[in-house]
């Protein structure tokens, strides 16, 4: 075969073959005599970047594993470290300079902080570059872990997936190089949400008190719309730390009310009030079914 031919050959099978994300690199700092920070947690094959920020030498011993040597002054030393596991590290030129390294198979977070019971729960983190698949566990009441989902990652390792959140439940994924440590959201079982009408000059006052108090959750005020058979929103406020909030209509108004706390405007319901009528605060059956004769909706 030529040259010709075999660069070409070569090319074509590099363009063939999908590139490999490179692993990350994390930095140590030795500005002084100590290790910033201290604690570092990276996934297995990672590449862990000591430098050496001080006017003195310095050297890194790794879990009695891996051995720098000594590191002259403003320069640095890296080891990528593939085993999940603990590795103490310490430099041995001063024994009090110590840290740890921790090495994943797996990053888990979860978020949002605080939801609902049943609301979706996402859990993003990143595996080593070039995994294939995690599966996303859930832990059970007896102890064991549940099944809960998969992700399949991108290819430098980083997923997302989500799962219906479960109050007191810890999460977890799994990999061909080990599981990530869990994490364990704060998942509320279910809100109570409180409505009242209190009526006073010119204007109604509609009272929401949500136990416990969401975090982070809109109450929409919805009224209805006779003429048009239908719930429509009124306003919008964010809940205070109490979970509270009000609302002002006009006390000529003459329908029904109601409020739904979502995570965010225009999202799912997390839970609905009762229907209040504006016109004596008390509460009534939902319009949306009512069917009095000649099929209309009702109201009063």
């Amino acid at each position: 075969m030529s040259r010709l031919g075999a660069a070409l050959v070569a090319t074509a099978a590099a363009l063939a073959t999908p590139a490999v994300a490179a692993a990350e690199d994390v930095e140590v700092v030795m500005p002084g005599k100590y290790f910033q920070p201290a604690r570092v947690t990276t996934v297995a094959g990672d590449r862990v970047r000591f430098r050496n920020g001080d006017l003195v030498t310095h050297d890194v011993r790794i879990g009695g594993v891996f051995d720098s040597g000594p590191i002259g002054r403003f320069s640095s030393w890296s080891q990528a470290v593939d085993q999940p596991g603990e590795y103490p590290f310490v430099c041995t030129l001063h024994a009090f300079m110590s840290g740890n390294l921790s090495v994943v198979a797996a990053t888990l977070g979860a978020a949002p902080d605080n939801v609902i019971a049943g609301e979706p729960l996402t859990l993003s983190g990143r595996t080593p570059a070039g995994t294939a698949r995690v599966a996303v566990e859930r832990s059970a009441p007896d102890g064991g872990w549940a099944a809960a989902g998969a992700a399949t990652p991108a290819a430098d390792g980083s997923y997302s997936t989500t799962t219906p959140a479960v109050e007191g439940a810890s999460y977890r994924v799994t990999t061909p190089a080990g599981a990530s440590p869990p994490v364990a959201p704060r998942v509320t079982a279910g809100v109570e949400l409180h409505v009242a009408l209190r009526r006073g000059g010119r204007h109604a006052r509609i009272q929401v008190h949500a136990m416990p108090a969401p975090a982070g959750v809109v109450a929409t005020l919805e009224l209805y719309a006779r003429w048009r058979y239908r719930w429509r929103a009124h306003r919008k406020v964010k809940l205070d730390a109490h979970g509270s909030a009000t609302f002002r209509v006009p006390a000529a108004l003459r329908t029904y009310a109601r409020v739904s706390l979502r995570r965010r405007a225009g999202g799912p319901a997390l839970v609905q009030s009762d229907v209040l009528r504006t016109a004596d605060g008390r509460v009534a059956p939902d319009p949306d079914g009512i069917a009095p004769p000649g099929g209309g909706h009702g109201g009063h």
